[in-house]
């Protein structure tokens, strides 16, 4: 079980019910319906961004809900709380199914939402208004909005270029940086727990009360620390390098420059620093422990052998020439 002190270290994805990570959701994660570019609304909320398409009567409910229940786990906690503008550019589709869509993230999105900003489809003025009906929705619904009114509503430096805005996003790159960086802290706060573990072994204080039970102990010994030497910090430690170089340069992670600004990678820095020295510490912390109870049952294991010599010399008696 992880601890509490380890749990902080993994994405908030992680620590909800239900566990859903980009690796669950990648099919309709590549299928570009919905992202968020790390760009931030006025009030410093995060966008989530369903863009121009015009099959959305063809995703499946299940596949939305499990997405965008994702994608609201994506930017930090703090900024989360801000709650969410959600665009939906209704170019291209039929202008009925924004009611449905919009219900979706009333029922399954999980994260608040502050405003609705609904992008007029092609044709508008041909098409009658929306009708929600008795639809009753806990968020502020904008419709009619052009793509030059947009820019009036959210700053063009915060939207991609769908919106005639400069922020940078490629979305194949934010998948697979997304997918490394997930891959990354499961597999290192695997090991830290894994770490701990074995710190709690190293921490036992009881010792063996023969000679037999102090070999075998010693002998338990050298092969833990086999199993803290094998423990692949460095590894680890080059791929959370790798990932921390990639998200603070300017050469993105496949050597384009895309996401890489993206604020929503850059609040995970601290996490992923925090994290490799805590592997670092820990392991130094093992190797510490090890030397010491090693000690101990050295000297353990001496002195039952002279309890048992000391036992046969009582029970025999000293042969005397």
């Amino acid at each position: 079980m992880l601890t509490k002190e380890i749990t902080v270290f993994l994405p908030r994805s992680f620590r909800s019910e239900g566990i859903v990570k980009a690796s669950d959701v990648l099919p309709v994660l590549r299928e570009k319906i919905a992202f968020v570019s790390g760009g931030r609304d006025k009030r410093g909320g995060p966008i989530l961004t369903f863009p121009a398409r015009s099959n959305h009567d063809r995703i499946k409910h299940e596949d939305l809900r499990r997405l965008v229940t994702y994608l609201s786990t994506v930017p930090s906690e703090d900024v989360c709380k801000r709650g969410f503008t959600v665009i939906i550019d209704m170019r291209g589709s039929k202008w009925e199914l924004i009611k449905p869509l919009l219900k979706t993230l009333q029922e399954a999105f999980p994260a608040e939402i502050c405003v609705a900003l609904i992008i007029k489809p092609d044709n508008f003025w041909q098409k009658q208004k929306t009708n929600f009906g008795s639809a009753k929705f806990t968020f502020e619904v904008t419709s009619m909005v052009s793509v030059e009114g947009l820019t009036k509503l959210v700053d063009p430096s915060q939207l991609t270029d769908d919106f005639e805005g400069s922020l940078e996003y490629n979305h194949e790159e934010w998948i697979e940086l997304r997918v490394a960086l997930e891959e990354f802290l499961a597999s290192a706060v695997h090991l830290l727990s894994r770490l701990e573990d074995l710190q709690e072994m190293l921490a036992k204080k009881e010792f063996p009360v023969d000679v037999e039970g102090s070999r075998r102990l010693i002998d338990e010994h050298t092969q833990l620390k086999k199993k803290v030497m094998k423990a692949p910090v460095e590894e680890l430690d080059h791929e959370g390098q790798r990932l921390l170089q990639c998200i603070r340069s300017s050469d993105g992670f496949s050597g384009r420059n895309c996401i890489s600004g993206s604020a929503d990678f850059q609040s995970v820095v601290p996490k992923i620093a925090s994290l490799l020295d805590k592997l670092h510490s820990t392991r130094q912390h093992l190797h510490q422990m090890w030397h010491l109870r090693k000690l101990k049952l050295d000297q353990c294991f001496q002195l039952r052998l002279f309890e048992q010599d000391a036992e046969k010399v009582s029970e025999h008696g000293f042969n005397l020439v």
